[in-house]
């Protein structure tokens, strides 16, 4: 009955009709899909009373079975959810403490907490309140280090990200100095160290840091990387370079990054002399026929070209160039030949596409994708 009332928009009967059931078989399996339902009325509706009545009954009142063990706990979490966005932070873990308990309580907690305290801050009228439940969290925080000691480490840097999302980037160094005072300095934690310093402009200290990695590649890798951002392109090559000493199997990817640093520089010939290094065909070959056509040697750039269309997947992108490439060599008659053969060879790709459009918008000339190459 309260689907058919509903099936016809016939809300308020099809309400009455599965609170009737609930009061009738709270405990059948069939009750708890009635308070779903009556639960999807009151968000849609902004019915916080009765959303709440019906929470508080999947999560404390009804008896948990396979049937309806999901629908409970994803009550308990939304009820939650409301207590502490109400900042009613004991009601919130009254809800989940349902479902879980010890340690696992406490991440839950934890964890609604934290977003709670976002909500907050969104607020300028519950900021206060947002700060005042965050320094709360990282007491808790604190103390839980010495209830479970083999999380301590994990603990810290939760309490470091509490201090960043609180406004308080000072606190949050502070934080990662005393874990590397109590557990000894490692990459991760320099890591966040560097960001921290990148975030207030701290460059040189960002530099410091890398260069005191353990793993030489990786600090290596960031210093290029924070050097590509910062425009300097040829230190960034150089500090690859330093890379390939140390990690010589994997030169090629390097290689391939200084060749994309040369090509920043406008530097064409020796962009290309680092793509020829790289074994990544077709891909290096389309680089280096790029930077021939940057440098007007467009016969260079077509016989490698030519060369890519042996692979099935690059040929349509190979064949295309080749037209482009004629254009800019002003070879118009070529061109237009090598943009018709694209679209007769591949006439599914999207290069033919290109092609088409290419042909009509520039040259005026319409052509049919697909067909043989004698026509």
């Amino acid at each position: 009955m309260g689907n058919a009332y509903r099936k016809m928009g016939e809300v308020a009967d099809a309400q009455k009709s599965f609170r009737f059931l609930i009061t009738e078989y709270p405990d059948h399996e069939i009750a708890i899909r009635a308070r779903l339902d009556l639960l999807h009325y009151a968000r849609l509706h902004q019915d916080m009373e009765e959303r709440l009545s019906i929470l508080k009954e999947l999560t404390f009142k009804v008896k948990r079975t396979d049937v309806s063990k999901s629908a409970c706990i994803k009550a308990c979490h939304e009820l939650a959810e409301i207590h502490c966005f109400a900042q009613e932070l004991d009601e919130g873990k009254k809800a989940l403490a349902t479902t879980y308990a010890g340690p696992k309580l406490f991440d839950q907690v934890y964890s609604l907490s934290v977003k709670t305290v976002n909500h907050l801050l969104k607020d300028p009228k519950t900021k206060s309140a947002a700060l005042k439940l965050g320094d709360q969290l990282i007491s808790t925080m604190r103390v839980e280090t010495t209830v479970r000691p083999e999380l301590a480490s994990q603990f810290l840097y939760q309490v470091a990200a509490l201090h960043t999302t609180l406004g308080r980037p000072s606190e949050t160094f502070k934080v990662y100095e005393e874990i590397g005072e109590k557990f000894g300095m490692n990459d991760g934690l320099r890591g966040k160290m560097a960001d921290w310093y990148i975030s207030r402009e701290k460059l040189d200290q960002a530099y410091r840091i890398y260069g005191q990695y353990e793993n030489k590649v990786a600090g290596l890798s960031n210093i290029a990387s924070l050097q590509l951002k910062e425009g300097k392109t040829e230190e960034a090559i150089e500090t690859y370079r330093q890379i390939i000493e140390i990690d010589g199997e994997n030169s090629g990817t390097y290689l391939w990054t200084i060749a994309g640093c040369y090509e920043k520089l406008s530097d064409w010939k020796k962009a290309i002399a680092c793509y020829r290094q790289v074994d990544r065909f077709p891909a290096n070959y389309f680089a280096i026929a790029k930077c021939h056509r940057r440098l007007g040697e467009q016969k260079e750039a077509i016989v490698l070209y030519n060369q890519c269309k042996v692979v099935e997947k690059s040929a349509p992108e190979a064949t295309l160039q080749i037209g482009y490439t004629y254009e800019e060599a002003k070879d118009k008659e070529k061109a237009i030949r090598t943009f018709q053969l694209t679209c007769k060879r591949y006439p599914k790709s999207g290069q033919a596409s290109r092609a088409h459009s290419h042909l009509q918008n520039k040259y005026n000339i319409n052509v049919t994708l697909g067909g043989t190459e004698e026509e």
